[in-house]
């Protein structure tokens, strides 16, 4: 039965791609369109459990396979970087680990920031050494659009996501070892 998650998974990632490449590419804000592959691979990543290195590069390599598959640029240059983005989200997670369960959409906001930033940095410095001459690293007002634009939809997906996580797992159940 395992298998069925990871296959709905690999269908969200699918559906949203096209959802992203197509139908969203209508509803640009100052040029930029919401990542929302990156949105579904930072929440499950936020919510997957810190000492699972397997989840990170299950979501990583199928998030970045769909994004490669839909993008301009060079195959695998999304998944080694949304690999890199998840392992040091794991990373700084656990060294938050304390304050993280008092608090999520406290943490989940600013680490999206900072994941999104880093992941767009890194895409712009990639593309720059493969093409020098066409690829710019932009930082100005449309890079800050886009960051609140999918911050934006990360949000609304944080609480769908909490909503459904808690209507599907009880946590009511009594508890005697901790």
């Amino acid at each position: 039965m395992n298998w069925i998650k990871y296959l709905i998974i690999i269908l969200s990632f699918y559906i949203l791609v096209l959802l992203q490449s197509g139908f969203f590419a209508h509803f640009s804000f100052f040029g930029a369109i919401p990542n929302l592959v990156f949105v579904l691979f930072f929440l499950f990543i936020f919510f997957e459990d810190i000492k699972n290195p397997y989840g990170v590069a299950f979501f990583g390599i199928t998030a970045g396979f769909f994004l490669d598959i839909f993008s301009y640029a060079y195959f695998g240059q999304s998944i080694i970087l949304l690999l890199i983005v998840g392992f040091g989200l794991k990373n700084l997670q656990a060294l938050l680990k304390s304050q993280q369960n008092r608090y999520p959409f406290a943490y989940f906001a600013p680490l999206f920031c900072v994941s999104f930033i880093v992941y767009e940095v890194l895409l712009m410095l990639f593309l720059r050494f493969v093409d020098p001459l066409h690829a710019k690293i932009v930082f100005n007002w449309a890079f800050l659009a886009e960051i609140a634009y999918n911050l934006a939809f990360a949000s609304v997906a944080f609480y769908i996501y909490k909503f459904l996580s808690e209507k599907l797992i009880d946590t009511r159940q009594l508890k005697l070892f901790r």
